[in-house]
């Protein structure tokens, strides 16, 4: 996708939204891990909650992903 950045600029964009897919899949996983390891009286309500919050920063990381890949960059888990 054309941009109006310049090369160097571009990479820094890249590497500065690689850091935040990186933090955000880290937080997908934290999240997903209190989802699975939940317990006590509000089990359900919490089980439910963390899975719907996990989906959310899912759906926000690829939007990450996606913007780092705009500019024909490469993200993070890209295959080289």
């Amino acid at each position: 996708t054309p941009t109006d950045l310049k090369n160097n600029a571009t990479k820094t964009v890249a590497q500065a939204l690689n850091g935040v897919l990186a933090d955000s899949y880290a937080l997908y996983l934290k999240t997903k891990n209190f989802h699975w390891h939940v317990s006590g009286l509000h089990f359900r309500d919490y089980h439910l909650m963390f899975d719907e919050q996990a989906a959310e920063i899912l759906a926000t990381t690829d939007l990450i992903a996606e913007r780092v890949l705009r500019p024909a960059l490469v993200t993070v888990a890209a295959p080289k």
